[in-house]
């Protein structure tokens, strides 16, 4: 115990030179410009975090708000299923740019046929072919179809239950 005590008397004594030093000259002034620099940077992240948002909100209404440049004209022609015997002229269309959705909506073109004519199927061009060349034939077919009246009958799915124990 004898020898912490000596140990805890030298490091007393030491210690009392430490408190009697003085600050380097010029240390408060020192501290003061660090603290009014670190306000300076503090406020000027602020004001590129305000000046990035509200070119964000400008962008953001920019790109939200419609434009009207005018009429914008599209050449619409009509998809041709068959070979026509007269070649139609390409009709112009004039479509105004709308303030909102649903006039925008009301406003399309409509088209002359509704459902618009798809091409035909690899399957319906075969058909067609084997009418011209078999008329007889399909026309008996089909008077044949034309005579069962009968339900289509769909037999109901049988679904076997699984077994655990891997057979079957």
């Amino acid at each position: 115990m004898e020898g912490n005590e000596e140990l805890d008397r030298r490091i007393d004594s030491a210690l009392v030179g430490y408190s009697d030093v003085e600050p380097l000259a010029g240390l408060e002034e020192r501290v003061l410009r660090r603290v009014r620099l670190a306000t300076r940077r503090r406020m000027l992240g602020w004001a590129v975090a305000f000046a990035t948002a509200a070119a964000l909100v400008v962008t953001a209404i920019v790109v939200r708000t419609p434009h009207h440049v005018g009429p914008t004209y599209r050449v619409g022609v009509p998809a041709v299923m068959r070979p026509a015997p007269s070649v139609e002229k390409p009709r112009v269309v004039a479509v105004r740019r709308a303030k909102s959705r649903a006039v925008r909506a009301m406003r399309l073109p409509k088209l002359e046929q509704f459902p618009a004519p798809a091409p035909l199927t690899a399957e319906e061009r075969a058909l067609l072919a084997l009418v011209a060349q078999h008329p007889a034939e399909a026309q008996q077919v089909c008077a044949e179809l034309q005579k069962s009246n009968e339900p289509i009958e769909i037999q109901p799915i049988q679904i076997l239950p699984l077994q655990s124990d891997g057979a079957q």
